[in-house]
């Protein structure tokens, strides 16, 4: 009699048990594929962006006739790519890329943004005075940029039923420093449509 209390008492208790909290950690696939979400900007954007304009300035033929004219390879600054977007994007994702390649391509000289050059000013000013004197590098010696690269991200949206139309438009451009001319414009489109379950059904 006791132990069938026993039991009893201990179902009832294991009943009234409060549940243990829901699993809080995140599932997480490694994984390359192509995956749109949102329809907002991502990495699958950046990424087509940054091999079409990538494979364009690689087989133009700007740098070599800049050195041809000048007997030295042009020199490349990278200036900030103007978002005019209503989502944030990082453009360096895309124009680090191609920094890279051109960097690799040997076809020109790459010198730091004028983010990253402070960088190495703060360098140069803390050798100057906790440098030896035959170790410290001296200021006034920075390569100067024969081309500016920079350019713009815009968007175009067209809402209507429940769907939604986004159209981007990537636009990089060379600029020669001193002329202030254009020799090089790439440009990569992209399109998506979007379309919001349960939004213009009757």
């Amino acid at each position: 009699m006791l132990r069938r209390l026993a039991l009893g008492l201990a179902l009832a208790g294991s009943a009234c048990a409060t549940p243990p909290p829901p699993a809080t950690t995140p599932t997480v696939t490694r994984t390359d594929e192509a995956i749109d979400l949102s329809g907002d900007w991502n990495d699958v954007d950046a990424d087509a962006v940054a091999k079409a304009l990538i494979e364009d300035c690689m087989t133009s033929d700007w740098a070599e006739a800049w050195q041809k004219a000048h007997g030295k390879k042009a020199v490349v600054r990278l200036y900030p790519v103007r978002n005019k977007t209503d989502g944030y994007i990082d453009y360096r994702y895309f124009t680090k890329q191609l920094e890279a390649a051109l960097v690799r391509s040997q076809r020109v000289d790459v010198v730091s943004s004028l983010e990253e050059a402070e960088h190495t000013r703060q360098e140069r000013q803390d050798q100057a005075t906790h440098a030896s004197d035959d170790s410290a590098k001296s200021q006034g010696n920075e390569a100067g940029s024969d081309f500016v690269l920079d350019g713009w991200i815009l968007s175009q949206v067209d809402k209507a039923g429940g769907k939604e139309v986004r159209a981007f438009l990537t636009s990089l451009e060379l600029v020669e420093t001193e002329t202030n001319k254009k020799v090089w414009v790439g440009q990569k489109r992209i399109k998506k449509l979007v379309a919001s379950p349960g939004e213009g059904q009757e």
